[in-house]
């Protein structure tokens, strides 16, 4: 049986090393891979700065709000009658929500890819909608543009159609049924 001694000293050794481990995944992940052995530490550290999303860059940690991508993905459903219905799926999930984090890693993978996303996307929506009796789905991406600290003190919003560029990204039918 393992004395008491060697069971802390096991234990701090095991929390040195997690902390060791954890540190220099830090330093290494956001650390540009111009170096060889940023590359080498990489391979082995990859795994675990997925998991805690630490492969960013530098300018994560303080990043400057004017240049930072400010998009949202919405998509437009056409019924039958001709009427339109603005969708905005970001809306659905809070900021605290875990889903959130999922939709909008795939809301940027079909505004980034239409050519491999978007004909998926437009299926599933209709199938959402079915109920409306969609014709066609159309889906846009919404850039902001600068928004000042002047604009919001004069009581304008963010999302304001002075402040946006609308880009549509691809526009399809509804599968018949």
């Amino acid at each position: 049986m393992v004395s008491n001694a060697w069971r802390e000293r096991l234990t701090y050794i095991v929390m040195s090393v997690f902390v060791v481990w954890h540190s220099l995944a830090i330093v290494i992940g956001p650390a540009p891979e111009s170096s060889v052995t940023v590359q080498g530490l990489r391979v082995l550290l990859r795994p675990y700065l997925t998991l805690l999303r630490l492969d960013n860059a530098w300018d994560f940690f303080s990043p400057t709000v004017s240049s930072m991508r400010m998009s949202q993905f919405r998509y437009v459903i056409e019924d039958e009658a001709g009427n339109e219905l603005t969708i905005m799926p970001d809306a659905e999930f809070g900021g605290f929500n875990p889903a959130y984090f999922w939709f909008r890693d795939w809301h940027d993978a079909i505004i980034d890819h239409p050519e491999d996303y978007a004909d998926i996307a437009v299926a599933l929506y209709c199938r959402r909608h079915a109920s409306q009796h969609p014709v066609s789905i159309t889906l846009l991406e919404i850039k902001g543009e600068d928004f000042t600290r002047a604009d919001f003190l004069a009581g304008k919003r963010r999302w304001d159609t002075e402040f946006v560029t609308v880009n549509t990204i691809w526009h399809a039918q509804c599968p018949a049924e």
